[in-house]
């Protein structure tokens, strides 16, 4: 499959994304953010190589461009909170401890999967072919999204049992990285259909 201009510098994009942070991380012996930069170039070389197949559109390879930057910047900016994915934004709910929303971490999980029910939506439509049932269509790519992030949850857990020290948090921040998964996809999904069927409801007036 022949790249376009586009594709090709965010693809270039990428890899400076993973080298620079990359190198920062075990410059700092930050082992957990290293195995997170090698995680979005093995992200970033699946979405690539099977373009053939998936023929992912522009916007979609953009936002998880977007997704890579945000999630390296959080392990690398410090904010009053800590590292960025520390910090606390607004305090919309303060149960105490790590219980709190409104965080980046929080809005990064819900954009990446916001992104990933797209991906999910796009795939059911245009490459499996189901061009029926919309609803159905809609929730399947919704409840895909918050399925496929278990990965996010067990490369998560997979830091904490390895790594002397981390940042993922425990309990509470596990269930609440679930929750903007799902409310993530959930947004970006609807909000996707109403807005495709607006267009095509304003072509036929």
């Amino acid at each position: 499959m022949t790249l376009t201009t586009t594709q090709k510098v965010l693809l270039a994009f990428n890899i400076l994304i993973v080298l620079g942070f990359g190198t920062y991380f075990l410059q700092n012996l930050n082992y957990e953010f290293v195995a997170y930069a090698v995680t979005i170039a093995l992200v970033i070389g699946v979405l690539y190589g099977t373009l053939r197949f998936t023929r992912f559109p522009t916007y979609i390879i953009a936002g998880i461009t977007l997704w890579g930057v945000l999630h390296m910047l959080g392990g690398s900016v410090q904010t009053v909170d800590g590292v960025l994915y520390a910090y606390r934004i607004v305090p919309i709910f303060d149960g105490g401890g790590e219980f709190f929303i409104l965080k980046y971490d929080q809005v990064v999980h819900a954009y990446l999967y916001g992104v990933v029910g797209l991906m999910f939506y796009h795939l059911l439509r245009e490459v499996v072919g189901i061009r029926t049932h919309g609803a159905f269509i809609a929730a399947t790519a919704m409840f895909a999204a918050a399925g496929f992030s278990i990965i996010n949850e067990i490369v998560e857990f997979l830091a904490v049992v390895n790594l002397p020290e981390t940042g993922v948090g425990g309990y509470h921040n596990t269930v609440l990285d679930m929750i903007f998964n799902f409310g993530g996809a959930a947004v970006a999904v609807m909000s996707y259909v109403v807005l495709r069927r607006s267009r095509k409801k304003n072509r036929n007036v």
